[in-house]
């Protein structure tokens, strides 16, 4: 066999060795089928609620009596309230290329107050609840040190974003919820393995 030869079958070899920790790429899950197997808890949160059979008829039609399905791909899905859609549930994928783990969240926005869920469906299959990150301290949403009113009560929240997961701070006193003129955005970003908290310079900030 001649020294070029060699060279070839060297370089299918390694290549082929290359691609095999991509292998579970092709039985990663799309972003309908992992909806299809979540529990309906998320949905336990909102008034119209999501029925196992309710369910069937939106992954079937796209629509059922109280949901639509307006926008679906791969990796996300949104799913709004009918008929005012007044309410939308989102679903976004996150991969592990490293075991071939697909994470996913689940949740409501677009509100002041969101609820979140994250599931992990492993190689094998298994689907297991999975904790948010650490809630950031409300200091990190401001560039300087700000101490509160005594009378002001603050919490932060999970909530899906936009490229990920995003902290969202509340405030409120005993007349109610109070705006916040917020300077940074903390961010949770998907790094190929898990969330990454990134805090961002919020444009314009204080004009």
């Amino acid at each position: 066999m001649s020294i070029n030869a060699k060279y070839v079958i060297f370089q299918i070899f390694f290549c082929f060795c290359i691609a095999i920790p991509g292998l579970p790429r092709a039985e990663w899950i799309d972003a309908r089928e992992m909806f299809s197997i979540l529990p309906d808890s998320i949905f336990e949160n909102t008034p119209e609620g999501l029925p196992e059979a309710e369910k069937q008829q939106l992954l079937s039609n796209g629509e059922s009596d109280f949901w639509e399905i307006v926008h679906e791909s791969p990796e996300e899905m949104l799913i709004e309230a009918l008929p005012f859609r007044d309410k939308s549930m989102g679903l976004r994928l996150f991969r592990n290329p490293a075991d071939g783990s697909t994470t996913v969240a689940i949740g409501t926005m677009g509100e002041p107050v969101c609820s979140l869920e994250l599931w992990r469906r492993d190689s094998s299959g298994r689907l297991v609840p999975v904790d948010t990150p650490p809630e950031p301290e409300t200091g990190e949403f401001f560039t300087k040190k700000h101490k509160l009113p005594a009378q002001v009560k603050s919490s932060v929240q999970i909530c899906l974003g936009r490229d990920g997961l995003v902290a969202t701070p509340l405030f409120w006193n005993q007349d109610g919820m109070l705006p916040a003129h917020l300077e940074n955005e903390v961010l949770f970003n998907w790094n190929g393995s898990g969330f990454e908290k990134k805090i961002v310079r919020i444009r314009n900030a204080g004009r």
